[in-house]
């Protein structure tokens, strides 16, 4: 049982990171090498501030006071990391609570991937374009 939790948690948090804003992306909107490397600074630090003790706190100071396509970039970059990791809180509360509640339901990571779904709020992924 403890393997289809991690099991479907590294599935959903996949599927979490894989909603997040990619370069390609922000190349195609016309944003510069600068407000990339801004926007991932300050998604890392996001994430790092929402909780997840995995990320670190990036930010160039000299670049964020002197460089506005990377300030810009950096704060975009960090609210989405921050709501990124919102969402991956939410599902892994979910999951556990799933996973708690199926004493007597089956295991099997269909059943338990639905069962988890039902029990998160996604209503904020379609805002992660």
């Amino acid at each position: 049982m403890r393997g289809v939790l991690w099991g479907c948690l590294c599935l959903l948090i996949a599927f979490i990171t894989a909603c997040g804003t990619s370069d390609s992306s922000l190349r195609d909107s016309g944003h510069n090498e600068s407000y990339i490397q801004g926007f991932h600074d300050g998604r890392h630090s996001g994430l790092q501030e929402a909780g997840n003790e995995f990320e670190h706190y990036i930010r160039d100071e000299t670049r964020f006071n002197t460089d506005a396509d990377y300030k810009a970039g950096w704060l975009a970059g960090e609210g989405e990391g921050k709501k990124l990791q919102v969402q991956a809180t939410s599902v892994g509360g979910s999951v556990g609570n799933a996973m708690s509640s199926q004493s007597s339901k089956p295991t099997d990571p269909e059943t338990v991937a639905k069962e988890v779904l039902e029990h998160t709020d996604t209503s904020q992924l379609k805002n992660l374009k």
